[in-house]
C-alpha cells in the first residue's frame, strides 16, 4: 500500500497565506461592489434632482413667454381693433426682447383663423391655426395653454406654441400665441452643462422629442424610445435602464412638470458608470495578485528556513539514538534552537547515564561489566586477526588495614590515587577497570605474556610507592598482580579473568608485591 505523503511546512504556510489573502480580497470586492451600488444609486438620485431642476428651468422659460404674451394681449391696439398697429407693436417687442430668436407671434380667433403672424407680412393670406382643439381648451379654462410639438404651416418647421386668451368680451374671441422653435429648448439644454457623454432630452406631453443633446437633429419630432414613453405615461418621475436610438445602454431618470406636462430625461451611459467599477476591481485584482505572489514567496522562503531548521535537528536526533554526544549548531529559529538544546541536554544526560552505568563512580575507571564487554570485543578482533592480548588482575596489599585504621574517606582517596597511577603507567590502548573493592584489572591488546609481565612489574613498583593522602597522613600499600594471556590462558573474557585472578592469589601466596603468570589451560 502506497504511503500518503504528509504536507510540508511550506505548503501549509502557502495555504495559510491564501486562506488570509483570498477571503480578504473577496471581502474587498464585496465592499467595493456595495460601495459602487450605493454610489450608482446616489448618482441616479442626484441626476433625478438635476432633471427636476432642468424641468423648472423649462417651466420658467414658458412662464417668461406667457408673461410677455399676457402683457401684449392688453395692447390698446387690440381693443381698438387696429391690427396693423398691433402687428408693428408685436414686431417691436420681438426685436427689443432678449432670447426671442425663433419666436413668432400669432393672433387668431376661436376657430383658428389667423389674423396676423409675425413670420409673414401684415395682410398676407394665412392658413388656419393648427391647434384648434387646444384653442377650445384655452377659451374654456381662460388659462394659458402650452401645445405639443407640431409642424407649422407658415414657418414650415417643427415648433410648439404658448397661447394666452385675449381679455375682453368681443365676438369672435381672440387668442395670442407665441410659436417657439425647438432650438430654444436646445439652448436651454446646452446651458445646463450636462457631462460629456450623457444624454438629456426634453419631451412634450405625448413623449415627442423636442430637444436633445448629442447632435442628432433628425430625432427632433420623433417619439422617444418605447420604454421612456411608456414610463412617462404611467408616472411623473422614475429611474430605469433603457437603450437610446444610438443603441447605447443608459441609466435613465426623468421628471415630468405638473405645470406644462412636459418632461425632461437624462441618460447616463451604463458603460461610464461601470468604467470606474471595472477600473477599481482591476486595480484590486492586480493588487491582490501582487500581494498574493509576494506573500506566497515570503511564505515559501520562511517555510524553507523553518524546514532547514527542522532538518538540522535530524542529524543530532540520529546521533542521540546512536548514543553519541550531540552538538547542535545555531538553527536561527528559536523553537528549533530550543529543541536542539533539549537534544544536547538529553545527549549529555544519556551519555552521563551510560558512563555511570559502565564506569566506577569513585575512580572513573571502567566497571566489571564494561571491562567484560571490552575484553569480549577485543577477543573477537584477536581471533579474526590472529593476535594476542593479556589481562592483568591487580589486588592491593594492605588496603584493608588503611581503610580500617583511617576510615572510608581515606580509603576512597587511596583508591582514587591507585587508579590514577594505573592510568598513568598504562598505554592509551590499554583499558583499566575497577572490579570492586580493592581489585583492579587491565587489558593490554597485542601484549604477549612476557610484555604483560614486564608492565605488571612496573605497576607493582608504581603502586607500592608511598601515598600522601593529606598533610598528616601517608599510607604504604603494595599490589599483587596475576597475568593471563589469550589464547594460552583462555579464549573468553570470563576464562581469562578467572585465570588471572588465580595467578593473582598465587602472587599473594609468594609473599605479596609479586607478579605471577597463569599457566596454560
Amino acid at each position: 500500500m502506497k504511503t500518503k505523503l504528509a504536507p510540508t511546512i511550506r505548503s501549509k504556510l502557502v495555504l495559510l497565506v491564501m486562506a488570509c489573502v483570498v477571503p480578504a480580497a473577496l471581502m474587498a470586492v464585496l465592499l467595493i461592489t456595495h460601495d459602487y451600488q450605493r454610489a450608482r444609486d446616489q448618482l441616479l438620485l442626484n441626476s433625478l434632482s438635476t432633471a427636476r431642476a432642468m424641468v423648472s428651468v423649462v417651466d420658467r422659460d414658458f412662464a417668461s413667454i406667457e408673461s410677455s404674451l399676457i402683457t401684449l394681449a392688453t395692447s390698446p391696439y387690440l381693443a381698438s381693433n387696429n391690427l396693423h398697429a398691433f402687428y408693428n407693436q408685436a414686431q417691436e417687442v420681438l426685436k427689443n426682447q432678449r432670447d426671442q430668436d425663433g419666436i413668432n407671434i400669432v393672433l387668431s380667433d376661436s376657430q383658428g383663423n389667423q389674423y396676423l403672424n409675425t413670420h409673414q407680412a401684415f395682410g398676407s393670406a394665412l392658413p388656419p391655426h393648427t391647434e384648434i382643439i387646444r384653442l377650445e381648451e384655452l377659451f374654456k379654462s381662460e388659462q394659458p395653454v402650452i401645445s405639443d410639438l407640431f409642424f407649422g404651416t407658415v414657418s414650415k418647421q417643427n415648433l410648439f406654441a404658448i397661447t394666452v386668451p385675449v381679455p375682453g368680451g368681443r365676438e369672435p374671441r381672440f387668442s395670442l400665441s407665441a410659436g417657439v422653435l425647438p432650438e430654444r429648448m436646445d439652448k436651454l439644454l446646452q446651458q445646463q452643462h450636462i457631462p460629456e457623454g450623457w444624454i438629456a432630452a426634453i419631451f412634450d406631453s405625448t413623449g415627442t422629442i423636442v430637444a436633445r443633446t448629442g447632435k442628432r437633429p433628425e430625432l427632433i419630432g420623433k417619439k422617444g424610445v418605447p420604454e421612456i414613453v411608456k414610463r412617462m405615461r404611467s408616472t411623473n418621475e422614475d429611474m430605469f435602464e433603457s437603450v437610446t436610438y444610438d443603441g447605447t445602454a443608459v441609466q435613465t431618470v426623468f421628471s415630468r412638470s405638473k405645470l406644462s406636462n412636459w418632461a425632461l430625461a437624462i441618460g447616463i451611459p451604463t458603460q461610464d458608470i461601470m468604467h470606474e467599477l471595472r477600473n477599481t476591481l482591476f486595480l484590486l485584482i492586480l493588487a491582490t495578485i501582487i500581494l498574493l505572489a509576494c506573500s506566497v514567496a515570503a511564505a515559501w522562503l520562511i517555510g524553507g528556513r523553518i524546514a532547514d531548521s527542522i532538518h538540522g535537528l535530524t542529524g543530532p536526533a540520529l546521533a542521540l539514538g546512536a548514543g553519541k554526544l550531540v552538538t547542535v549548531p545555531p538553527l536561527h529559529l528559536r523553537e528549533a534552537d530550543e529543541v536542539g538544546t533539549s537534544l544536547a541536554r538529553a545527549s549529555e544526560m544519556l551519555h552521563q547515564a551510560q558512563h555511570q552505568a559502565n564506569h566506577d563512580v569513585l575512580t572513573g575507571l571502567a566497571n566489571r561489566a564494561l571491562f567484560h564487554e571490552i575484553v569480549s570485543q577485543q577477543l573477537a578482533l584477536c581471533e579474526r586477526n590472529k593476535s594476542v592480548l593479556s589481562i592483568l588482575y591487580i589486588d592491593l596489599d594492605g588496603f584493608k588495614a588503611v581503610n580500617d585504621k583511617h576510615g572510608h574517606e581515606a580509603g576512597d582517596k587511596l583508591l582514587r590515587a591507585v587508579a590514577s597511577r594505573l592510568k598513568t603507567n598504562s598505554r592509551h590502548s590499554d583499558v583499566v577497570a575497577r572490579l570492586g573493592g580493592d581489585e583492579f584489572a587491565m587489558v593490554m591488546v597485542g601484549a604477549h605474556m612476557e610484555n604483560a609481565r614486564f608492565v605488571a612489574e612496573k605497576l607493582v613498583e608504581a603502586i607500592s610507592a608511598p601515598y600522601v593522602l593529606d598533610d598528616t597522613l601517608t599510607s604504604h600499600i603494595s599490589a599483587s598482580i596475576g597475568v593471563a594471556t589469550y589464547p594460552e590462558s583462555g579464549t573468553t573474557s570470563e576464562a581469562l579473568l578467572h585465570r588471572a585472578d588465580g595467578a593473582m592469589y598465587k602472587a599473594k601466596n609468594l609473599g605479596r608485591r609479586r607478579v605471577a603468570l597463569a599457566t596454560p589451560h
